[in-house]
């Protein structure tokens, strides 16, 4: 049976938080503000220095910028490189695990509420190793209302639904991007959806 451990629900004086920066969500992310994820590098010599970088062979190295350049899928050997190249290019650097390597991962997701009720994007499925750059512009199916709901009861468990909810509570109006796993994985015990991102702003943008 899983252990419910909801996440703490933030208090808010006046309007709620928008997340309207790259940067500023990738170290909310990292310290742990949207719930379960991966651990996450925003230094070469942190990846290097961090047990997990003998563990996994395949990264996926970000920049901290809206648009940015992004290898996913990236060979272990090749991250020093990359991310020196993105470095070198003015970037900030995000470094984490591919996840689909340790896991077979069921839904790409992005859910977010509107005027009609919820709403999901995403694709059942996704071919492992696949990306989700490539893939999600032009895959991706939406669900609205209940059907939305039946797919979220569908992938996430119960701990990662109610991670869900207390992030559309503490964030409305944004994005809330994840995979859905077929098993628990991540920074938090019993959960089995890895949020990738909360945005904020025009429909989720920086």
């Amino acid at each position: 049976m899983l252990a419910p451990r909801p996440l703490p629900r933030r208090v808010f004086k006046g309007e709620p938080m928008i997340i309207s920066d790259k940067q500023q969500m990738y170290r909310m992310l990292a310290a742990g503000d949207f719930g379960n994820t991966i651990p996450q590098f925003f230094s070469v010599d942190e990846w290097a220095a961090s047990k997990d970088c003998d563990r996994f062979d395949m990264w996926g190295v970000r920049t901290l910028a809206p648009g940015g350049p992004c290898r996913l899928n990236c060979p272990r050997l090749e991250v020093c490189r990359t991310a020196g190249d993105f470095i070198s290019a003015g970037y900030g650097i995000n470094i984490s695990c591919m996840v689909d390597v340790a896991c077979n991962v069921t839904l790409w997701a992005e859910a977010y509420d509107s005027p009609a009720g919820l709403i999901v994007y995403g694709i059942e499925y996704p071919p492992k190793g696949a990306s989700w750059r490539a893939l999600m512009p032009t895959q991706g199916k939406h669900w609205h209302g209940t059907s939305a709901k039946m797919l979220l009861q569908k992938h996430l468990n119960a701990n990662s639904l109610d991670d869900l909810s207390v992030l559309r509570a503490t964030y409305p109006g944004h994005i809330y991007e994840f995979s859905a796993l077929e098993q628990c994985f991540g920074t938090i015990p019993h959960r089995n959806a890895i949020m990738w991102e909360v945005r904020g702003g025009a429909r989720g943008g920086y």
